[in-house]
């Protein structure tokens, strides 16, 4: 055992831990910025998977229903099917069901604009490379671009009673008589920059399908993994620029209680399912939200793909700590052994390694939090999909980090355990 003169003497100096990790020095620099890079990974894989599941029902949380009605054939948002209008006709004969609204929805080529419009290279010159991403950010919206189509998603309403909310509501009343007009449009605020938002009234060579639009508008709301582009129109103008031969076909069916508790939303599923057609599915809120939740994060191959991500950065930090800490246990062995020889047990050796290898992943934690912050705001920025570095991702992030931490000295004491002091001599 240690002299309580010797005891008192560790206290007052730095533990051996920090001591290993301050005179590190290219092996400390190493370790560190190694973890940091894969617990940088670890948190924008935490993002993405983040931005999945707020885009999975960014729609949806847009627009104010209690239940909604959907085809029987239904997979997701994008992939809806759709029914007759009937369909809302009967809903209303329930005696909960206050008001059915009906949207529209598909997609459609858009004739988006090249930049700069002056330029009539711009206007031919569709076979350039990609730009970088960084030169994507560095030059935002003034950023070279040809003419060329993109699919974007149209989305129909009923003027007299769309079902949006908030902002996009707002922005539908203030262009209602400008949307009365045929071939009319809002586009998107947030959409991706080929779709053109900020050549709006610069611009007069708008195209949906093959006939000739007006955007009269814009209303704000977030890109997603599937769409990067919105539309939206009254339900005549989706009829006639998406070659549809009527309104009386609808993709969804979004309905109002005269009382939205849990109880009266239940009852009125129950409701609708005893008189509807087998074509027709209705949901709660609830419900739909949960759905869509799962088949984005659940079952497809975006969601799927950066919850391995998260995975795959978490082991490559747990091998970047534990061949840093193995390579300094070897080096130190005889030191090691020496402690033994002053009568320090593998328990408080143990320790020494336990902490050594927190002392690398915090520190690469915190770097990698600031590195995290910045690549979150430059992703978001280029990719305009909802990066949020909330505290669930923080804390996750640091939990991840100090078990790989942990699991990583464990695998190395095995070398300090069989050091033997007779090995000095």
């Amino acid at each position: 055992m240690a002299s309580p003169d010797l005891g008192a003497g560790l206290s007052r100096i730095p533990p051996i831990a920090l001591r290993n990790v301050r005179h590190g020095g290219r092996r400390t620099f190493a370790a560190v910025a190694g973890v940091a890079f894969a617990v940088t990974m670890v948190l924008l894989q935490l993002g993405f998977y983040g931005a999945v599941k707020i885009t999975a029902t960014n729609l949806y949380e847009q627009l104010d229903f209690d239940v909604v009605l959907l085809a029987a054939t239904y997979d997701q948002f994008f992939a809806s099917g759709e029914f007759p209008m009937e369909r809302l006709r009967q809903a209303m004969s329930v005696a909960a069901v206050a008001r059915a609204m009906p949207l529209y929805a598909t997609f459609n080529l858009w004739r988006c604009p090249p930049y700069p419009l002056d330029d009539p290279r711009a206007a031919l010159d569709d076979e350039r490379p990609e730009p970088g991403p960084l030169r994507r950010w560095l030059l935002g919206d003034r950023l070279p671009r040809p003419l060329k189509r993109r699919e974007l998603l149209v989305i129909g309403v009923a003027l007299e009673d769309d079902p949006f909310l908030g902002p996009i509501r707002a922005a539908i009343d203030r262009a209602r008589p400008r949307l009365q007009e045929p071939r009319s449009v809002l586009l998107d605020e947030l959409s991706n920059l080929d779709f053109g938002w900020p050549l709006v009234g610069r611009f007069d060579g708008w195209e949906m399908g093959a006939t000739a639009v007006r955007v009269v508008g814009g209303f704000p709301l977030l890109r997603g993994f599937a769409a990067d582009g919105v539309a939206i129109c009254s339900d005549l103008d989706f009829a006639r620029l998406c070659g549809r031969p009527t309104t009386q076909v609808v993709q969804f069916g979004f309905l109002k209680l005269r009382e939205p508790d849990a109880a009266s939303v239940a009852a009125a599923c129950r409701a609708l399912r005893e008189i509807l057609p087998p074509d027709v599915v209705p949901y709660s809120r609830a419900e739909i939200l949960r759905r869509e939740t799962e088949h984005w994060v659940g079952q497809t191959a975006t969601g799927k793909l950066f919850a391995f991500g998260v995975l795959v950065a978490t082991i490559v930090a747990a091998a970047v700590i534990y061949q840093v800490l193995s390579n300094d246990v070897r080096d130190h062995l005889a030191e090691y052994a020496t402690l033994k020889a002053m009568g320090h047990t593998n328990a408080f050796l143990s320790r020494v390694v336990v902490e050594q290898a927190l002392l690398y992943a915090g520190s690469a934690y915190l770097i990698a939090v600031g590195l995290g912050l910045a690549l979150y705001r430059a992703t978001e920025a280029l990719a305009g999909i909802p990066m949020r570095l909330t505290p669930q991702v923080l804390g996750l992030t640091l939990l991840v980090t100090a078990l790989t931490g942990l699991i990583s000295a464990v695998f190395t004491l095995e070398k300090v355990w069989r050091t033997n002091p007779a090995d000095l001599f």
